[in-house]
């Protein structure tokens, strides 16, 4: 007869069994880590712009962009309906992307922003992570928690890093199939910056121009700016702060001057960001010393431009920015092209959806002050 005891032992020796049993299987299934539905076996092998090699699946279905630019770049290569989950800051209203892609709040959210929560990741399950603005040790950190590819991006700028904006779109598109949508995407670019260039050089002046309130990390006010503002590269306007860096950076760079320098360089025109338009009111009042002494508000040279530096850079409202800049300071060189048509065109293109009139409404940018 068996006794109590003994069957008791039996019984939770049975119980210790079947969890271990549950364990293993769940350990064979999904390793150390979550893993995904894809096995190694359907695999290719790439080389990321972190210089890491990575397997990724042949066949991918879903996907997801972490970290700055990241999810934006996705939207320029018409992957939207292969976006599996988003970070929380893209429910952050003002970017043209976000506009242009409404479906994208309906995605599950993956975490916070700067590169999600790999728990959240692994449980969402996309084949293949996209990362942006990180590095090789938070990639590998990424891809081993959840056992899932992660591809490290380098979006560049559309100045002295093109080559690596369009590496990043090409990376992408190996992985996504996608090759025709990032020929075309750099055909578009190309094009568009070559027509800048082509117009600025029947300029007739040298016409002075200070960008303020540059948005960095947030907006900012009048002292915000940048040496290298890439719509004054790409007409060839003359910013009167270009001296400021010594040299020219590959991602946006907060630089702050007084304002007793701008006043000191007396701008032929003055743009002002739209996303630090409240911060730069105060200092632009009727009877502040800018509002004296500046000629371009003698002259009623003083414009808004749109924000393009939100959670990265928006690459297509540089172009935009660029267009209604070379229209304002060089207008007989650049009559020939309606700006609000070439920026429609420009949201058309590079997100699928025209969303000037968002910009618009969100915005006080576009305009003259």
């Amino acid at each position: 007869m068996i006794s109590k005891k003994h069957f008791n032992m039996q019984s939770n020796w049975g119980l210790r069994a079947l969890k271990l049993s549950v364990l293993l299987l769940l350990f064979a299934v999904f390793g150390c880590n979550f893993k995904s539905d894809n096995t190694s076996d359907n695999s290719i092998e790439t080389t990321d712009m972190y210089g890491r090699t990575v397997m990724v699946p042949e066949k991918i279905n879903r996907i997801v962009g972490v970290g700055p630019g990241a999810l934006r770049l996705l939207v320029y290569m018409d992957l939207v309906d292969m976006v599996s989950g988003i970070e929380d800051i893209e429910f952050r209203p003002g970017r043209p992307y976000a506009f242009a892609h409404p479906s994208l709040k309906e995605k599950p959210v993956i975490g916070p922003y700067m590169g999600g929560d790999s728990e959240l990741i692994a449980i969402n399950k996309p084949d293949v992570i996209f990362m942006a603005f990180s590095s090789v040790s938070d990639a590998d950190e990424l891809q081993a928690k959840t056992g899932i590819p992660v591809i490290g991006l380098n979006s560049g700028n559309l100045r002295n890093a093109r080559q690596t904006f369009y590496q990043a779109l090409s990376l992408i598109a190996e992985i996504t199939g996608k090759e025709v949508r990032a020929d075309s995407l750099v055909s578009f670019i190309e094009q568009e910056i070559d027509m800048l260039k082509q117009l600025a050089r029947k300029k007739s002046d040298n016409a002075t121009a200070y960008i303020g309130g540059v948005s960095y990390r947030g907006a900012q006010g009048i002292a915000s700016t940048q040496s290298w503002f890439t719509p004054f590269v790409l007409t060839s306007i003359s910013n009167v702060a270009k001296n400021i860096e010594g040299r020219e950076p590959v991602q946006p760079t907060g630089i702050y001057v007084d304002v007793e320098e701008i006043i000191g360089w007396n701008p032929d025109y003055l743009f002002l960001d739209a996303a630090g338009y409240e911060q730069v009111l105060p200092t632009i009042v009727s009877g502040s010393p800018l509002r004296k002494t500046i000629r371009a508000f003698d002259q009623n040279r003083v414009y808004t431009l749109m924000p393009h530096n939100f959670y990265a850079t928006n690459f297509e409202t540089v172009l935009i920015n660029s267009w209604f800049a070379g229209n304002v300071v060089f207008p007989d060189a650049f009559k020939s092209v309606s700006f609000e048509d070439k920026a429609r065109e420009i949201y058309r293109f590079m997100l699928g959806r025209d969303v000037y009139d968002q910009m618009k409404e969100m915005y006080e940018g576009w305009q003259q002050f």
